[in-house]
């Protein structure tokens, strides 16, 4: 399988967040052409070093989403990559707490 293509997500698709002292979380709300693949970031300040997971459809009793969730970040800014050469939006990641992105 190519790097950024994903099998079809497992049926329950849980995730522990792990923040505070430092480190918190981001989800991001991705549009469906992101669905199946992985999203990637990278610290403003990283010298380029990218991590990624995969983006998942996850339902509620309201609705169904497609979400891509890093559950545990040190605090600071992320630039989310469109792609592999297109830098999309910044965002900050807080102190114990999630911040959330919808990307379109």
């Amino acid at each position: 399988m190519e790097h950024g293509a994903l099998e079809p997500a497992a049926a329950c698709a849980s995730v522990i967040l792990d923040i505070g002292g430092g480190r918190g979380a981001l989800v991001l709300y991705p549009s469906e052409r992101f669905r199946g693949q992985e999203i990637e970031i990278s610290r403003l300040d990283g010298h380029g070093h990218r991590v990624h997971t995969g983006v998942h459809e996850r339902s509620t009793q309201a609705q169904s989403r497609l979400t891509a969730i890093f559950g545990s970040l040190p605090v600071g800014k992320y630039v989310v990559w469109e792609d592999a050469d297109t830098a999309g939006p910044v965002v900050t990641v807080p102190d114990g707490a999630v911040a959330e992105v919808t990307l379109t």
